[in-house]
């Protein structure tokens, strides 16, 4: 035996290094790390190109699947799934957030992995839960921006981007909610979606109030919300009422009707 070895030492990095190459997994998800698979880049994207040409379309009345905070709920997300491809009546999904619990890149990949299961496309907005850590630099890589909007026959979805605290900003982009907003093209309905609602404890009351009052000038009564795990509808401020949607540990699905003279609603128990 050669004197001069540290086999202390040598056995250590020997230990090391099988236990590396026999699972990759030690080292492959970092809470810091947002590596994202290409084929789960920019989603929105190309979810919404699966819409196309049918998007371009003139008015005809159109269903639509609303999810919400499938964080912590894989499993129960896995029966959603299941339930929402028995049906042929949906054009299309919006997840309202909160898609992961701690924002890290195997949370991230654990929803592309069951949501892309679903048969029809799906937009997803991002949550509060989903821009802990590096996660708002996942989300961006793997869906695209924060705050979007999209035309579908002649509706146009508003998508915005209201997180606060885990952003660590005061306020969330009001002037783009405010010109985004605006039926520019003559659109038969505007629709805003949003994570958090306006009266949840991010909110400032100032805030709560400038949400409303933006709706208000833009003649808007509905605005659509998931956060609070729980179906409500209701019309807390002024003439607008508000639809929050419930996680999928509740078993519900909610299908949005468009129709040529109201947007109604219905609560699916599965």
């Amino acid at each position: 035996m050669n004197p001069n070895i540290d086999w202390r030492a040598l056995a250590s990095v020997l230990f090391i290094v099988l236990a590396v190459s026999s699972c990759e997994e030690v080292i492959e998800y970092s809470p810091y790390q947002n590596i994202v698979k290409s084929k789960w880049k920019k989603q929105n994207i190309s979810n919404y190109n699966k819409l196309l040409p049918a998007a371009n379309e003139p008015f005809e009345p159109f269903r639509i699947g609303l999810i919400a905070d499938s964080h912590s709920y894989y499993d129960e997300f896995e029966d959603q799934v299941k339930y929402i491809n028995t049906r042929d009546d949906l054009d299309f999904i919006v997840h309202l957030g909160d898609v992961t619990l701690s924002a890290n890149a195997r949370e991230y990949d654990w929803y592309s992995d069951i949501m892309n299961k679903i048969n029809i496309p799906v937009l997803t907005l991002i949550g509060n839960h989903d821009c802990l850590g590096n996660g708002y630099d996942i989300y961006t890589e793997m869906f695209g921006e924060s705050n979007f909007f999209f035309e579908y026959k002649d509706v146009k979805f508003v998508m915005f981007d209201d997180i606060i605290w885990e952003k660590k900003v005061q306020d969330p982009d009001f002037e783009w909610f405010d010109n985004a907003l605006a039926n520019d093209s003559e659109y038969k309905y505007v629709l805003p979606f949003a994570h958090i609602p306006p009266w949840d404890d991010q909110f400032s009351m100032g805030n709560e109030y400038l949400y409303n009052q933006i709706l208000l000038k833009h003649n808007l009564d509905l605005s659509i919300h998931g956060h609070g795990h729980s179906y409500r509808y209701a019309q807390p401020y002024d003439d607008v009422n508000y639809l929050s949607i419930p996680s999928p540990e509740r078993y519900q699905l909610i299908i949005l009707d468009v129709q040529a003279d109201t947007i109604k609603h219905e609560v699916i128990k599965y």
